[in-house]
Order: C-alpha cells, then sequence, then structure tokens
C-alpha cells in the first residue's frame, strides 16, 4: 500500500503522470480498506476521514481519496 501510494504521490507532485499499473492500485486499495476503515479513523489515527473520489476517479485516484489526498482528474 505505502509504495504503491507514494509513487502516485511523487508522480502528481512532479506533475509528470506515470503509466501506472492499476492491478496495483486496486490490491493496495482493497488493503487500505481493510487496514484502515473509514469508521475507525480517529484523532490517533495518522490519515484524516476518506475524501471523495472525484467522479471518473481509476484505482489510483480512489486509493489516494482513500488516504484522504485530493486527486484532481484531468479533463
Amino acid at each position: 500500500m505505502e509504495p504503491v501510494t507514494h509513487t502516485w504521490d511523487l508522480s502528481e507532485a512532479l506533475g509528470h503522470p506515470l503509466e501506472l499499473a492499476p492491478d496495483l492500485a486496486e490490491f493496495a486499495l482493497g488493503t487500505a480498506r481493510r487496514v484502515l476503515p473509514d469508521v475507525l479513523r480517529d484523532a490517533d489515527t495518522p490519515f484524516a476521514d476518506a475524501t471523495p473520489a472525484p467522479e471518473g476517479a481509476g484505482a489510483y485516484e480512489e486509493l489516494a481519496a482513500w488516504l484522504d489526498r485530493r486527486p484532481l482528474i484531468a479533463a
């Protein structure tokens, strides 16, 4: 989950979107939902509540939103 998420973070931060493997994001998203359920997040959790993924979001954007990032979808 961590390497997949941080790869997306770096790609977005550098403004160089990469062709990332969707199956890795789907696996990481499943892991994130199991180990970091939104209903159990509190002040001691290192992530705020999940944010809604934008319409048309792919697996990476859904993962980012689940981990309190605010992904943008290019028009």
